[in-house]
């Protein structure tokens, strides 16, 4: 029997995460510069640019979603969404992105999510995405690039987010 976990336990699953990393030894974790305050971003969803234009796609995908970021490299995410096939979908992940070129920040969104019929029957896998943020004092964005694969059409996504503290 599949059990399709609700928001609830996807962002408890995302806020263990930190405890987790900050239980591991100190020789163990990587350089990573750690900002001085960790810094809480909100974003209503966002919008996505399919490759397949001949498809009649959701590309207004609102919602609501939550990032901590508690490093230059990592962030942790988790929200809701009005996916591209008009379903609900929701979303816990680690955006880790070691690399930056000027202010962009690059890497991988790298969680779980749901809600596309296609791929578990809608219920839960694994996703990865390439992604890049831009984050200044109050606003940015993140833009992802999902990728084309068998049961799935390929786009780019967009998020502007907003910083609370």
């Amino acid at each position: 029997m599949f059990v399709r976990p609700s928001l609830s336990c996807l962002v408890s699953a995302l806020l263990a995460l930190p405890l987790a990393a900050a239980a591991a030894p100190d020789d163990a974790a990587a350089p990573d510069a750690a900002v001085s305050t960790p810094e809480i971003w909100l974003n209503v969803g966002g919008f996505s640019r399919h490759f397949d234009r001949s498809n009649r796609y959701n590309e207004r995908n609102f919602g609501f979603g939550i990032e901590w970021r508690t490093s230059e490299q990592f962030a942790f995410m988790a929200g809701v969404y009005d996916n591209s096939l008009g379903k609900h979908s929701q979303y816990a992940a680690v955006n880790w992105q070691p690399w930056s070129l000027g202010p962009v920040k690059l890497g991988a969104a790298i969680g779980v999510m749901n809600g596309y019929p296609s791929l578990k029957r809608g219920g839960t896998f694994f996703a990865a995405l390439p992604m890049a943020s831009i984050e200044g004092r109050r606003f940015g964005i993140n833009l992802g690039i999902i990728p084309s694969m068998k049961n799935v059409d390929g786009a780019f996504m967009l998020q502007f987010k907003l910083r609370v503290n």
